[in-house]
């Protein structure tokens, strides 16, 4: 008992004591609902002296509950679940009687990590892994006489969780309950009500904190930039391209291709120069916010067709992700991904292949 007790207290502390990873003004909060079935143990005391025995612990539980992300790694759960009867027998008679349990909780969940990172674990998609710390309230059932110590008890639990961009979830965890009460479960879930979403899958994206802005490349006008987008003449390659967001070479940022774009070779995942480049496109769109930019990612032929239109799809995502997180509002962004099928150059060279390789930027 004592164990069970101090592992409650310990999942508590863990959770209380953990800060959240990212400011709440940069995360889109969502509701969802689930239900779980399981096995649970039970394990009622009995009195030294009394002639009753504990002859089967083991009983089946079912679960409902109710969430809130409120937090890019906390959510707030309320849930009520049956964890069945313990088989309590006379030592005298052997009478059987049993003893049932229901519970309901509200508790704190912290998401602390998840396979695919931190983008993930705040998008609740992905493999992740949380814990649970709460309160709540226990009721008995049994014709037995019996006295509970406690009306509110301490309850904890371990869980792992998968979620899909369409909000469905599968869940498995272990809860305790008090000292005597534990469930271990597997259960599905739907989450709604997020504000995310730029491609068509709706509650896709998430943001964390915006970090510091690198400088924009937008400057004063001074004699030296007869058009005034910031890029002095002698290196501006597309002369009278004021009033719009341009790159370090005066040419439109949101026109076409956005060079530099670029992935590690097989991957969605961006390199540090693409970063770079990608700081300076958010910064344009912080200082535009009525301005909706469709982000399209296009591939070369080299592989499957299909393999090529999921790849692009990836990193379309990956690049309206990493905006967000430089603190672009997911109203501002579209994400569209094309693979293979639309080609600016010949896929028979490595430079036409490479020019093909692209993520374009347009306004809408």
């Amino acid at each position: 008992m004592k164990n069970k007790k101090s592992l409650v207290a310990t999942l508590i502390s863990a959770v209380l004591c953990t800060p959240a990873i990212a400011a709440e003004h940069g995360f889109h909060k969502q509701f969802y609902v689930g239900a779980g079935a399981g096995q649970s143990k039970l394990s009622p005391e009995v009195q030294s002296g009394v002639d009753l025995e504990v002859t089967d612990e083991d009983s089946e539980g079912s679960k409902i509950f109710l969430g809130w992300d409120f937090r890019p790694n906390m959510a707030l759960e309320l849930g009520m679940a049956d964890l069945g009867e313990a088989e309590v027998t006379s030592t005298t008679d052997n009478t059987v009687d049993d003893l049932g349990y229901k519970v309901a909780n509200l508790s704190v969940l912290y998401h602390f990590y998840n396979l695919g990172g931190a983008e993930q674990l705040m998008n609740r998609t992905g493999l992740g892994v949380f814990l649970k710390a709460g309160v709540g309230s226990m009721d008995n059932d049994s014709d037995l006489e019996y006295e509970r110590k406690n009306d509110v008890h301490l309850m904890g639990g371990l869980g792992v969780e998968y979620g899909t961009r369409i909000g469905l979830a599968l869940r498995g965890e272990v809860e305790a309950f008090d000292e005597d009460a534990m469930l271990t479960s597997v259960g599905v879930l739907w989450r709604f009500g997020g504000g995310g979403g730029g491609m068509d899958h709706g509650g896709l994206f998430t943001k964390s904190d915006m970090g510091d802005s690198m400088d924009s490349m937008m400057k004063p006008m001074d004699e030296n930039d007869t058009d005034g987008d910031g890029v002095p003449n002698d290196i501006d390659d597309c002369p009278g391209s004021a009033d719009v967001p341009v790159t370090a070479t005066g040419c439109a940022m949101f026109g076409g291709v956005l060079e530099g774009v670029l992935f590690e070779s097989g991957s969605d995942k961006l390199t540090d120069s693409a970063q770079v480049v990608l700081n300076d496109a958010a910064d344009a769109l912080l200082k535009s916010p009525d301005m909706v930019v469709e982000v399209q990612a296009h591939t070369d032929s080299q592989g499957a067709a299909e393999y090529n239109l999921e790849l692009s799809k990836k990193r379309a995502l990956a690049t309206v992700r990493y905006l967000m997180l430089r603190g672009v509002p997911s109203e501002q962004l579209l994400a569209r991904a094309f693979g293979e099928a639309k080609p600016i150059d010949t896929n028979d060279t490595a430079e036409g292949r490479s020019a093909n390789r692209r993520v374009e930027f347009h306004v809408k």
